[in-house]
């Protein structure tokens, strides 16, 4: 193929410019309805077959599906934009070009992706390109304006909020360095400086720090008493969990990844299902819940199904209603499934800013602007020690960051992803680095290099899921932080009054270990100067 195209379905959907939610037209009613048919269920499960006939190679087919959707009257941005993609792939620059007029004139805002996107490098040499970035730019702007984004911070220069100004040079740089969208940095409550690279703000997918909001909206819920606490069964919410293991599993259990429910380390057999939350209710458990650590995307999204039984509202609505509104934050998107869930693993998109608004309020125990929004009990109980005994680092979907943190990749690790099939020629490449911590930051890039890329480590973690890394940590917990794939990232920390949020959209200007920034955690502590 003609273009190199950074496409994994995960960033197409990603990249999406989709409407925003809209804010709920009444109170939630008492108890879950029986839904009609998601008018935009066709339009997700297209965009779904679309995004994975290009990650296979079939631009074709994708290109046909989203031609299809346009002549059908889904003239929308994010089909456009899709359909461009795959324009490139078959190797049409000209219609590639055409489809990203189309997707500007309907509002696509991201002058940043039209700047830097490695796909889209052919067609930046044609007549007319800057003019598109020029007009992106134009309805960024106005995005940002109708959507109330940042409404509410005061600004303060990095002498009046007692930063280092070199240290906060020095960050800033490494963002752009690592392929970062957009940074975004508050002390005290006002806003010391949000940068774009080139581009503007715009709505960018979460990934997993999805997960962080989707804790608050339990949180929200037992604040309410529509849960009664976080050990709450989920067979209180699914009767039909009520026998064997999965009687055993509580609220606790899902938001701590200790349910034991069985998963695949990667999230694309989740992607393949039409209705997710169906999806884990079906799944077996395997493990003794409490009994063991393990990443579970499948597992967090059932939390979608119990924030609908609970509150009679889907998940978006309820923390639009709950969260974002009262912190003024308007321009949110929630990526559903094709039955119109949710997602509880990841599919927040909002502005960095907005990201931010939220790291403040849990900074502020709960507290926004004279308001009570959220106890300062549950932003505790998620954020200030463990959620279990397997991993320090691990609070209720929320990850505790210390001063020093190291990862450690054990022998029954190695050992496993060799039965399970791992060519002996990569194993051998990890014989000096197993049983020796490494520090967090550098670890991924250590595996990188010695398995010949991010690949080569996914293929590793997947062979060798069953048997969890070891972390080990020094001291207590400094701050807590959401975070997701391509170094999604809100760090809040307390003693120092201090929220800084790091998103970037996958668009390929950088290898993959770059963009999760490894050293961000570090570089951020660094900018309050010590005592």
């Amino acid at each position: 193929m003609r273009h190199s195209l950074y496409l994994p379905l995960c960033t197409l959907l990603a990249c999406a410019h989709t409407q925003p939610v809209a804010a709920p037209a009444s109170s939630p009613v008492p108890a879950v309805q029986p839904a009609p048919a998601d008018p935009e269920s066709q339009l997700r499960e297209a965009l779904q077959r679309a995004g994975r006939a290009m990650e296979a190679g079939r631009f074709d087919a994708a290109l046909s599906e989203m031609q299809r959707l346009w002549e059908g009257g889904r003239q929308t941005d994010e089909v456009a934009w899709f359909a461009a993609y795959a324009s490139l792939g078959v190797g049409d620059d000209a219609a590639a070009f055409q489809w990203l007029e189309r997707a500007v004139e309907r509002g696509m805002g991201s002058p940043g992706d039209l700047l830097h996107d490695k796909s889209l490098e052919p067609l930046r040499r044609m007549p007319g390109y800057d003019a598109l970035v020029a007009r992106a730019r134009e309805n960024a702007l106005k995005a940002r304006a109708e959507g109330n984004v940042g409404a509410g911070l005061e600004k303060a220069t990095p002498a009046e909020a007692g930063l280092s100004e070199p240290a906060l040079a020095a960050f800033v740089k490494a963002a752009e360095e690592s392929g970062s969208s957009a940074l975004v940095v508050l002390r005290h409550g006002k806003l010391v400086g949000e940068w774009y690279f080139g581009g503007e703000t715009q709505r960018i997918e979460s990934m997993s720090a999805t997960k962080g909001v989707v804790a608050l909206a339990i949180g929200l819920l037992i604040d309410e008493g529509r849960i009664p606490s976080v050990d709450a069964p989920v067979s209180a919410f699914f009767p039909e969990w009520k026998d064997g293991l999965k009687g055993k599993v509580t609220l606790r259990h899902l938001l701590s990844h200790t349910s034991g429910l069985a998963a695949n380390a990667s999230a694309m057999d989740i992607y393949e299902s039409r209705d997710f939350v169906r999806y884990a209710l079906d799944s077996h458990v395997v493990d003794v819940p409490g009994s063991r650590f393990f990443y579970n995307n499948k597992a967090t999204n059932l939390l979608a199904g119990v924030v609908e039984r609970a509150s009679g509202e889907k998940l978006d609505a309820y923390l639009m209603r709950r969260l974002f509104e009262p912190l003024g934050i308007r321009d949110v998107f929630w990526q559903k499934d094709p039955s119109g869930n949710p997602l509880g693993m990841s599919g927040l998109r909002l502005h960095p800013v907005d990201f931010a608004k939220v790291g403040q309020l849990m900074l502020q125990r709960g507290v926004w602007q004279g308001q009570r929004i959220l106890s300062e009990a549950w932003i505790q109980e998620s954020t200030a020690a463990p959620s279990q005994a397997h991993t320090p680092t691990a609070g209720l979907l929320w990850w505790l960051v210390y001063d020093k943190a190291f990862r450690v990749l054990g022998q029954d690790m190695v050992n496993e992803a060799r039965r399970n099939g791992m060519p002996e020629a990569s194993l051998s490449r990890l014989r000096d680095v197993v049983d020796k911590p490494i520090p967090s930051g550098d670890f991924m890039q250590v595996l990188s290099e010695r398995l010949g890329g991010m690949k080569g480590v996914m293929a590793f973690m997947e062979k060798s899921a069953r048997i969890p890394l070891r972390t080990h940590v020094e001291g207590s917990p400094r701050g807590y932080s959401a975070r997701g794939s391509f170094g999604q990232l809100l760090l809040v920390v307390p003693a120092q009054d201090l929220v800084v949020v790091r998103m970037a959209v996958p668009d390929g200007r950088v290898p993959p270990d770059v963009m999760e920034f490894p050293a961000f955690n570090t570089q951020a502590l660094s900018l309050v100067p010590s005592p």
